[in-house]
């Protein structure tokens, strides 16, 4: 009952997680009309989700490993709350902007606690699926500010909507007030000096390499996508964007189904079969002539995506029990900094490579995975 609780509890962290990382996107165009920003006033507004989120993800490790899971999964909470809240209501884009920030640390903080805290919930058998599930209420988060929104647009602003979501985000800091989360790893001290190592452990830096070219994956898939498939094979803005709808339900069905599949076969296997599935999904993109083409497209990527991240998490989860959220902390950074660079490198070598640059991250993935769990196996 213990283990359930706090399972239960990362399981809405991380929902959370999925709606502070996708409002932006949800309420931008409504945010952008009612205070009549302009395009680079509006790039400038959500350039404060992601700093937001390097911040929390940079600090929510050795803050865990010291001072133990309750206090940061409480501040996390609260400040989602603050940031959601002051979104929905802030008077001006100042204050919006600053709600933001504050949304993206709260993101970064609850993206990586929960990942370590589901790791030290598990057992090394349950450890991948139970990620895995937790990846799933990532993809129920994500999509339902989006559907939400445009469901019920003719009956409420984005307003209400955003402050129903953080009147939740208070609802579950009441919860956590009565879970008995896992205690701090140092309570005598804390190793700087093991710390600064592991920054040089090749193993935890194959696996966070891994996640690296996972999160540019991602972030080539659901950034570039619909530009890609208007730009390159002209299909209209409406007929993109409902492609890209099916990478999330693709990602949900697969991390759902992964919650099982992982408790039968082995990690390895699953991540070829992954990385095959993108591979297929990046040919199909690439040569879709219509919608019905490119919506399958769009499910084979959903469907390759969702492994990675549980499955190398797992890994960095069971090889460094001892410091998980220092360990986490550490590779989902470098995770970010994939999703950042690969935005910008496809910006420089030409859209219409986006297919090719997504099944070289794949080829990628497959390989530094493949030496990581060799490695491992010693």
């Amino acid at each position: 009952m213990k283990n359930t609780k706090v399972l239960i509890a990362g399981y809405l962290g991380m929902f959370f997680f999925g709606v502070a990382f996708l409002v932006m996107g949800a309420v931008l165009p409504s945010l952008a009309a009612k205070f009549s920003l302009s395009e680079a006033e509006s790039s400038l507004l959500v350039s404060f989700l992601p700093i937001g989120l390097i911040f929390g993800s940079l600090v929510f490790g050795p803050i865990i490993d010291k001072y133990g899971y309750k206090s940061l999964m409480l501040v996390a909470m609260a400040l989602g709350a603050i940031g959601l809240e002051t979104l929905a209501f802030g008077p001006n884009p100042g204050i919006i902007r600053i709600g933001i920030f504050i949304l993206g640390i709260s993101g970064g903080m609850l993206n990586g606690a929960t990942n370590a805290l589901v790791s030290d919930a598990s057992d090394d058998k349950s450890k991948a699926a139970n990620l895995s599930l937790l990846g799933f209420f990532y993809c129920v988060g994500a999509i339902s500010i989006p559907l939400l929104t445009g469901a019920l647009s003719k009956y409420f602003s984005y307003t209400p909507i955003v402050g129903v979501a953080g009147a939740l985000m208070v609802l579950t800091f009441v919860f956590y007030l009565f879970v008995d989360f896992p205690k701090a790893k140092f309570h005598q001290g804390f190793p700087i000096k093991k710390i600064l190592g592991m920054a040089k452990e090749p193993l935890l830096l194959l696996f966070s390499f891994v996640l690296f070219f996972q999160s540019a994956l991602e972030g080539l898939t659901n950034n570039w996508s619909p530009q890609y498939l208007t730009g390159s094979h002209g299909f209209s803005a409406d007929q993109a964007q409902y492609a890209l709808s099916f990478v999330v339900v693709g990602m949900a069905i697969s991390r759902l189904s992964l919650s099982l599949i992982l408790k039968k076969i082995d990690g390895v296997k699953v991540i070829i079969m992954s990385m095959g599935l993108i591979i297929a999904g990046a040919l199909c993109t690439l040569f879709a002539q219509s919608s019905t083409a490119a919506v399958a497209g769009a499910v084979l990527l959903g469907l390759g995506l969702a492994a990675t991240f549980p499955i190398a998490l797992g890994k960095v989860g069971e090889k460094y029990k001892e410091m998980s959220g220092t360990a986490f902390s550490l590779a989902l950074v470098i995770s970010l900094f994939g999703n950042t660079l690969m935005n910008l490198f496809i910006g420089q070598i030409g859209l219409e490579r986006l297919p090719l640059l997504q099944i070289v991250c794949a080829v990628m993935i497959i390989v530094l995975f493949a030496v990581g769990n060799k490695q491992t196996s010693k």
